[in-house]
């Protein structure tokens, strides 16, 4: 019970320690497509200003200038946590809106939840991929409507340019 409780505190400790983490918003103000942005909050469907990469949480979606400078928190986070929850992902879905994943890239550690994309600024963008660790759906339509998409999208997998006709087309996505 003692290593367990140590690990909730670290785990507060991380969670405190990220950006916008200690800029919290009550449940009504905050919405799926708000984002922080080190000093403020984004509407993602919107603009997203001068960030390139956004890494969308359970509770959290924290927007950065940088993929590098996203990796470089997600790694620091990665080390601290002692456990991860069973809504996320040990490795995130990564979509990005160029091909060989150039561009702005959207990480997804969410499962178990159909994200739509439309809440990220994200819908209709997709040209690369890479799946993390749990495998993933991605659909043509939101709320995992339309066409499913027959590429490779298991765990693990990666496309540097998505499969004829679905360039741009991808509108939600279900990670396992």
């Amino acid at each position: 019970m003692k290593r367990l409780l140590g690990g909730v505190i670290l785990a507060t400790s991380v969670i405190i320690a990220t950006p916008g983490a200690h800029a919290a918003r009550t449940s009504a103000e905050r919405t799926a497509r708000s984002a922080w942005f080190e000093d403020h909050w984004l509407d993602l469907t919107v603009s997203w200003e001068q960030a390139t990469a956004c890494d969308v949480q359970p509770d959290l979606t924290i927007c950065y200038r940088t993929e590098a400078a996203m990796n470089a928190e997600l790694a620091a986070a990665r080390t601290a946590m002692a456990f991860t929850t069973l809504t996320a992902c040990s490795t995130s879905l990564r979509l990005y809106d160029g091909t060989t994943y150039t561009g702005t890239v959207l990480n997804l550690s969410i499962r178990a939840t159909v994200l739509n994309l439309s809440n990220y600024g994200f819908d209709n963008l997709t040209s690369s991929y890479k799946v993390g660790g749990c495998d993933s759906d991605f659909y043509s339509a939101a709320n995992l409507g339309g066409s499913l998409y027959t590429g490779s999208t298991g765990a693990g997998s990666q496309a540097p340019s998505m499969l004829s006709g679905w360039n741009n087309v991808v509108s939600s996505v279900y990670v396992y």
